[in-house]
């Protein structure tokens, strides 16, 4: 072999070598893979954001959906309007997420041109005046609240009411725990209040009532197969109660506060039990000493004993009244 040939395949390799260098890394990265430790946590950042700042969680009145609560504590602090830092909650994204896929079926279906498939749903679902087929969050006023510093509408968005069958219809995105409960226990006081206000919210419109329904979805199910639908009369009672127990518990506070002072109102409230069930918000409030390490922001005063005794007054669950 020449010289010159000698040299030209030394090029021809260095060349080679140097393309092969300088893909490698790209060739690597392609084939490693683990933990994002780059991208994902600011696309975590952006959807936390979303979560957190969500219409729903931003709420600071009090709702339908948290009247019914058996903490006491709980009640009385979002009443008060204690500082309550909301935690970015996947489940609870991914349930609004449902409610709004849900909200566009409905509302596609009454925009249904075809006659033959009107038919077949007013048949499955009747009509009702000149009203839509079917209201998706319609925003209803279920009662008033009246207190020291003022008083305000206690508003709600039912998920789904049809006219036609005088239904109110709750969806609840739950997993398998929940759905177990519900099969075995019946549905929660909770929810139980939350349809009974939407109820009183339907007819302070002027619109029928009959019955109300949770139809609690599987959060993890691969189909339908596993949703516990429950449905009964409208009971305005259960709503009732509950209103009259929020302003009752109103009362009280602002009576402590008006004499005493807030950080004694907030003492009080303190000393006011959590549910003996469940309340996702127990545990989470200022005065929440998890770890049981003493740690508080300040001394909370003694409450005498005359503000202790009107803690009986306050009913943490509805019991109906028998039928005469």
């Amino acid at each position: 072999m020449s010289k010159t040939t000698g040299s030209a395949d030394s090029a021809v390799l260095a060349v080679a070598k140097a393309r092969q260098q300088k893909q490698q890394p790209v060739k690597q990265e392609a084939q490693v893979s683990g933990d994002d430790t780059v991208l994902w946590p600011r696309i975590r950042a952006v959807i936390e954001n979303a979560i957190v700042n969500n219409p729903r969680s931003l709420q600071k009145t009090i709702g339908p959906s948290e009247l019914g609560t058996d903490s006491l504590h709980t009640l009385a602090a979002k009443l008060a309007g204690w500082p309550h830092p909301e935690q970015p909650n996947w489940a609870t994204y991914v349930g609004t997420s449902v409610h709004a896929q849900l909200q566009g079926l409905f509302d596609s279906l009454n925009e249904v041109k075809d006659e033959q498939e009107q038919n077949m749903l007013d048949t499955m679902f009747g009509r009702f005046r000149d009203y839509k087929r079917f209201l998706t969050e319609e925003k209803v006023t279920v009662g008033h609240l009246e207190g020291l510093y003022g008083g305000y509408d206690v508003t709600g968005s039912i998920d789904l009411y049809i006219p036609g069958c005088a239904t109110i219809i709750d969806w609840k995105n739950v997993g398998t725990t929940t759905a177990k409960t519900v099969k075995a226990n019946g549905v929660s006081q909770q929810y139980r209040v939350q349809v009974s206000l939407y109820g009183l919210g339907i007819r302070n419109a002027d619109l029928p009532v009959e019955w109300v329904s949770d139809i609690f979805l599987p959060r993890t199910g691969l189909s339908l197969n596993d949703t516990v639908p429950r449905r009964w009369p409208f009971d305005p009672k259960p709503g009732q109660w509950a209103l009259a127990r929020a302003q009752l518990l109103v009362n009280l506070m602002d009576v402590i506060e008006q004499t005493d002072g807030p950080e004694m109102r907030d003492a009080w409230i303190s000393l006011l039990p959590e549910s003996p069930t469940h309340d996702f918000n127990d545990g989470t409030w200022p005065d929440s000493d998890q770890l049981g390490l003493g740690i508080d922001e300040k001394p909370r005063p003694e409450v005498p004993e005359k503000w202790r005794q009107l803690i009986p007054l306050l009913e943490p669950t509805y019991q109906p009244q028998p039928t005469k």
